[in-house]
Parts: structure tokens; C-alpha cells; sequence
């Protein structure tokens, strides 16, 4: 099984990359979604905070 040794372990390293490659994609992905969900929560506090005493929504241009 000697001859077999050699072409394991690139299999080996080739599924060990793609395991690492996968782990930064679904680690990127969580960071991006985090990110996008901080953004839409400050948007829908500036919204809130928008209204004035009368109940009226004002947007600065």
C-alpha cells in the first residue's frame, strides 16, 4: 500500500483546504449578516427617533 501513501495525503490536504475554505465562507457570511443586521436596527432607531412632538416624521435631506 505503499505506492497509495503519496496520493492519501494529497486527499487529505484537499479536504483539509476545502474544510478551511468553507469555515472562512460561513465565517464571512455570519460577519456580513451581523453587520447587516446592526445596520438595519440604527436605521430603524434613527426612524423612531425622527418623530417629532406632533407624531409627525420629519428626514433630514
Amino acid at each position: 500500500m505503499e505506492k497509495y501513501d503519496s496520493i492519501q495525503e494529497h486527499i487529505r490536504l484537499a479536504e483539509l483546504q476545502r474544510s478551511v475554505y468553507l469555515a472562512e465562507l460561513i465565517a464571512e457570511g455570519s460577519h456580513s449578516a451581523w453587520n447587516g443586521l446592526k445596520r438595519a436596527a440604527d436605521a430603524l432607531l434613527s426612524v423612531s427617533r425622527a418623530k417629532t412632538r406632533n407624531n409627525v416624521f420629519t428626514f433630514d435631506a
